[in-house]
Formats: C-alpha cells, structure tokens, sequence
C-alpha cells in the first residue's frame, strides 16, 4: 500500500478512535502531499519516496519550531509541536 493511501486509512481510524491530535498531525501531512500530487508533471501521483521527504521535512519543521518555543518559554506550544512529529 502506497504511503498516501495509507496516511488516508490512518485518517479515518484516528476520526474514529476520536484522537485530535493524531488526526491534526496526518491531515496536515495529507495536505502536503496533496499539493505534491497536483504540481505540475506530477501525472497526479505521489511516490513513496516523495512522500517521504515531505514528511522528513515536516517533522524537521516541527523539532525546529518546538525548539523556538521552548526558547520562547512557550513549552506548551512545544509539546504540541512534539506530539505531532511524534516526539516524547
């Protein structure tokens, strides 16, 4: 099973299982493979490989961003950063 595909099965299971933060995390990342999708020349698909960098560069995204607010003193906005990467 593609990644996509599996992101969007992983959608629906979090929608039923009622976990917020675990739907908010894979809806974003499904965002942003969508975009990947529809570029240009993209023959509306998205490789594994693809998809894998995006989601490598999200979470790079979100331990920087968690990093800031921790020096911001904002450790609750760095702890939900976290939780979506999937960080302790």
């Amino acid at each position: 099973m593609a990644l996509f595909d599996q992101i969007s099965k992983d959608i629906m299971s979090a929608m039923k299982a009622r976990d917020a933060m675990r739907l908010d995390a894979l809806r974003n990342v499904k965002k942003y493979l969508l975009e990947e999708k529809t570029r240009p020349g993209a023959n509306n698909e998205v490789t594994d490989e693809a998809a894998l960098k995006i989601m490598q560069k999200l979470a790079k995204q979100g331990r920087e961003s968690a990093a800031l607010f921790v020096q911001n003193n904002r450790q609750d906005l760095a702890d939900n950063e976290l939780a979506q990467v999937g960080c302790d």
